[in-house]
């Protein structure tokens, strides 16, 4: 008895339908390869490192520092986790004769500040300060790394440590645009207390990466004496001055507001829109170009949207302009700049912010 064969079906089928089966098939492998091209960036492990080769040390994310310790003594066969865990302890040990005595923190706070930063803090910045808490992953900015030694909005020169004040008006109004929130509700003195702890995490976590950072630039161990030398030098109080606008503001009228542009523009003294734009709105040529010193990818502000992280009161703004803000490309502008013109950038910044130049 003869069965006539199904169309498409097994051995039987006939040349056409084979081919229609064919490019199907095909067609649906292309879209396959698309989907796990496009998807594949999300599937990877937000933390995973990225190495750049075995002589490199990091590429663009931060190594955990346990494992670049790690990476430094088997690149270079030299000890130093004992050397910095000991160089540590002596220093800037809560029980450190030489700590105690330094006069750098008000110990007293310590501990209560400990308990507050981990009940609402270490979710973000995690228990060690690194910034790689649990939630981290999920924000952007990315949480603040505390170990470094590097803080952005401060009252200081450029480039110096926060003052006590500086910290304690992050903690209670929170950072704009960022998902800093403000703790304004927690007792005040719980938040001088948990300050305390912060400028704490971060002597001793800074002391131990320049141990490393300059082991990497020398390929010896550093003298721990010396570098925490440097460490408490840095931190001095008495090092630490406050910058505050040099000069009166001045009248913002619309002649300083055209002045503040003229200079917002200045291919010679500031060059402004080349990171933040022609019109401020963060889009100029090299606005793409930049990562913070953390290694995270960094835009200009956009000042038509209103949102300054440090808070949007004048000599705020005038003291991010003449100091820059520190761990970001955004430099120091008081030795181009006047007093008095900064007030007219400052101005035409705010009238960025308030639609546009009036």
């Amino acid at each position: 008895m003869h069965i006539p064969s199904v169309p498409g079906r097994g051995a039987h089928a006939s040349p056409p339908a084979r081919a229609r089966r064919g490019a199907s098939l095909a067609a649906l492998l292309v879209w396959l390869a698309a989907f796990l091209i496009f998807c594949f960036p999300f599937l990877r492990d937000p933390d995973a490192t990225n190495w750049v080769g075995e002589d490199e040390r990091r590429a663009e994310e931060d190594v955990p520092f346990e494992e670049d310790v790690a990476y430094f003594e088997e690149d270079y066969e030299l000890p130093i986790a004992d050397v910095i865990a000991d160089g540590s302890e002596e220093w800037f040990g809560l029980e450190s004769d030489a700590f105690r005595s330094s006069g750098l923190v008000e110990l007293q706070r310590i501990e209560p500040g400990q308990q507050v930063y981990e009940l609402h803090c270490a979710g973000c910045h995690d228990d060690s300060g690194n910034g790689a808490g649990p939630a981290a992953r999920f924000l952007v900015p990315r949480p603040r790394n505390f170990l470094s030694g590097i803080f952005k909005f401060t009252s200081t020169q450029t480039g110096g440590k926060p003052l006590r004040k500086d910290l304690f008006g992050t903690v209670t109004r929170g950072l704009s645009g960022a998902s800093m929130p403000d703790f304004r509700l927690l007792p005040e003195e719980r938040r001088h207390d948990v300050v305390e702890y912060v400028r704490y995490l971060s002597m001793r976590g800074e002391f131990e990466k320049l141990m490393l950072d300059i082991a990497y630039d020398d390929e010896e161990v550093p003298d721990p004496d010396e570098i925490a030398e440097i460490v408490y030098d840095r931190w001095d109080p008495e090092e630490q001055r406050e910058i505050f606008p040099t000069v009166a503001e001045t009248a913002r009228d619309q002649a300083s507001i055209d002045r503040g542009r003229e200079y917002f523009l200045d291919a010679n003294r500031t060059q402004c829109d080349s990171c933040h734009g022609e019109t401020g709105l963060g889009d100029g040529v090299n606005a793409d170009a930049y990562q913070d010193a953390w290694g995270y990818q960094l835009r200009p502000r956009n000042f038509a949207a209103g949102v300054f992280r440090v808070g949007d009161d004048p000599s705020s703004l005038w003291r991010s302009i003449a100091t820059g803000i520190n761990g970001s490309p955004m430099g120091a502008f008081d030795s181009n700049l006047s007093g008095e013109e900064i007030w007219d950038v400052v101005h035409y910044v705010q009238s960025l912010s308030e639609g546009g130049a009036q």
